[in-house]
C-alpha cells in the first residue's frame, strides 16, 4: 500500500513540475509561448536526426508541434519542408516561427488517424517521426503512408516509448499505469516495433539508441531551467549518458528506418 502511494505521488510530482517548467518559460519571456525547457537549451536534442540532414533535401516532421524541426531543417538548407499536425494552436505557433525565416516550407492540418497524408509518392528525403507512433491507434497504416512518400534512399528518423524500463515495472507492480503518456496506444518492445514496421514496408537501419532515462525526476531537472540554463543544460548531458550507461533504463529509443529492399506498395 505504501509503494503504491509512494509510486502515485512520484508520478504526479514529475508531471506537475514538468507543467510548470514549461509554462515558466513562456512567463519569464524565455520564449514567446510556453514550451518545454529542451526546446530551448538542449543542444544535443535529435543530434541523430540532424545528422541526417543534407543541404537540398525534401524534409517532412510528422507531428510538427511548435516547429523546432521543421526551423532545424530550414537552418539545414532544406530545399522544402514539409510539417504535419492536428492542433490548430501548434500550426499557428510553428507558422509563426518558420515565416521569420523562410517561405519554402507547408504545415498541413491532418488528423492521421482519419486522413491520408497529402505529399506525393517517392517525394521526400528524409522524416522525422519522433513520439508520434505510440500515439496513433491504424500505426501500420500510417507507416505504410510514409513509406509511399518516401524516395527509394530516403530515411525515417523514429523514436518511441520503452514499456520496460525498471521504473516502468516498478509501477505495474504497484497496480498502476506505467504508460508515459495517457494519450499512449502503446509502449514498445525491441520485438513489437520491428514487427510493425515489416507489416508497413519498413526496415530497422541503425542502432536503437537510447534517449534518456525514465525515472520520476526529470519534471524537476526540466523545473531547474528557471533558475540556470546552464545548470539544466548539465543535467541533460548526465541523463544522457546515464541512459547509454544503463541503457534497459532508457524511456525510448531513436534510430532510422527506410524502405526494405525491393519492397513495392
Amino acid at each position: 500500500m505504501f509503494a503504491g502511494a509512494l509510486v502515485s505521488f512520484l508520478k504526479w510530482q514529475d508531471k506537475k513540475l514538468a507543467s510548470l517548467a514549461i509554462r515558466a518559460m513562456g512567463f519569464l519571456r524565455r520564449s514567446p509561448y510556453p514550451i518545454h525547457p529542451k526546446h530551448l537549451y538542449d543542444d544535443n536534442r535529435n543530434k541523430g536526426l540532424l545528422r541526417l540532414f543534407f543541404d537540398g533535401m525534401i524534409f517532412l516532421d510528422v507531428g510538427s508541434g511548435t516547429g523546432s524541426d521543421c526551423l532545424g531543417a530550414i537552418r539545414s538548407g532544406a530545399q522544402y519542408v514539409y510539417g504535419i499536425e492536428k492542433n490548430s494552436d501548434l500550426i499557428r505557433i510553428c507558422n509563426e516561427r518558420l515565416q521569420a525565416e523562410a517561405s519554402n516550407y507547408q504545415i498541413i492540418q491532418c488528423d492521421l488517424e482519419i486522413g491520408n497524408i497529402r505529399i506525393p509518392d517517392n517525394s521526400v528525403d528524409v522524416i522525422n517521426f519522433s513520439n508520434v507512433l505510440e500515439h496513433l491507434n491504424n500505426r501500420v497504416c500510417v507507416l505504410k503512408e510514409l513509406c509511399r512518400i518516401l524516395k527509394p534512399n530516403g530515411s525515417i528518423y523514429i523514436s518511441i516509448p520503452n514499456a520496460d524500463t525498471p521504473w516502468k515495472k516498478w509501477q505495474r507492480s504497484c497496480g498502476q499505469d506505467s504508460r508515459d503518456d495517457e494519450d499512449h496506444k502503446i509502449e514498445y518492445s525491441k520485438e513489437s516495433i520491428e514487427e510493425e514496421l515489416r507489416r508497413a514496408g519498413l526496415v530497422i537501419v541503425s542502432e536503437l539508441n537510447p534517449i534518456i532515462p525514465s525515472l520520476p525526476i526529470n519534471g524537476l531537472l526540466a523545473l531547474s531551467a528557471v533558475v540556470s540554463p546552464r545548470f539544466y543544460r548539465r543535467c541533460q548531458l548526465w541523463k544522457i549518458d546515464f541512459a547509454v550507461r544503463w541503457p534497459e533504463h532508457s524511456i525510448g529509443w531513436s534510430f532510422v528506418a527506410d524502405k526494405k529492399k525491393g519492397y513495392m506498395k
